[in-house]
């Protein structure tokens, strides 16, 4: 009875153990296409990486978002022809949504909030790279809550900066 009852035990702890090492190998392919995605999606060119790459119809939706950036404010052209902006001065929040519904549909955005407007960006968005070097000037910028939500799967709010005073 006991030799049955520690072999149900052991085919119990058999089979937690291949659903941890397959919820990791999951884990581990999503975030490695997600890299890959990111990677592939940037212009190859030094020279070009300055410029806004064209956006083709056979690319993630998330690269037919088109972020602008100016001295004034940010500008992001969404696929239906809506543009949402804020300027800089209104700037009042930046915050990364995560959610879990990727990886086959949008799953991290910068939302960026002012006081009575703002813009939800899609990671892959083109632009994105110069909105987060821009970002990353603001006083008192948290690099850590950028690097946390990249790795989160779940849904969740990262705020990365809030104006003072």
């Amino acid at each position: 009875m006991l030799d049955l009852l520690l072999m149900g035990f052991l085919i119990l702890w058999l089979i937690a153990c291949a659903g941890l090492v397959a919820g990791i190998a999951l884990f581990d392919r999503w975030r490695l296409a997600r890299i890959f995605r990111r990677i592939l999606n940037r212009p190859l060119d030094p020279q070009k990486r300055d410029q806004l790459v064209p956006v083709r119809k056979d690319l993630q939706p998330e690269s037919q978002f088109i972020v602008r950036l100016s001295d004034q404010e940010v500008v992001c052209e969404r696929p239906d022809g809506k543009v949402e902006r804020v300027s800089w001065s209104e700037l009042q929040k930046v915050e990364i949504v995560t959610t879990s519904e990727g990886p086959m549909v949008a799953d991290v955005f910068w939302v960026l909030h002012g006081l009575n407007r703002g813009c939800a960006i899609p990671q892959g968005a083109t632009g994105e790279k110069e909105l987060l070097e821009r970002l990353q000037k603001l006083p008192n910028f948290d690099n850590g809550a950028v690097i946390e939500a990249m790795g989160c799967t779940s849904d969740r709010r990262f705020l990365c900066w809030e104006k003072r005073g």
